[in-house]
């Protein structure tokens, strides 16, 4: 899982994606649209409840530590930064 930004008309009016890649197909899974708290994040695991996902990577935004807390979890950054650029 990961989130970037953009702006809708201002940069005052940060909008935020969350999306999940799946590595070995090379695609996002899911995606969802909102601010960047804890609620627009907790939509995003309901998304990939069909997909039997085994361990999760993210970035180092402490929410994802929180919301994660019990299931196989790991941080990266490299693999997402070129994803974001290679797009």
């Amino acid at each position: 899982m990961d989130e970037q930004w953009g702006y809708v008309g201002a940069k005052s009016r940060k909008r935020w994606l969350f999306y999940a890649y799946d590595r070995i197909r090379r695609t996002v899974v899911a995606h969802v649209f909102g601010e960047r708290t804890l609620a627009t994040l907790e939509r995003l695991p309901g998304l990939l409840s069909a997909f039997e996902v085994v361990v999760w990577m993210t970035d180092d935004w402490p929410l994802y530590e929180s919301r994660l807390k019990g299931e196989l979890h790991d941080k990266v950054i490299g693999h997402y930064l070129n994803i974001k650029h290679y797009q």
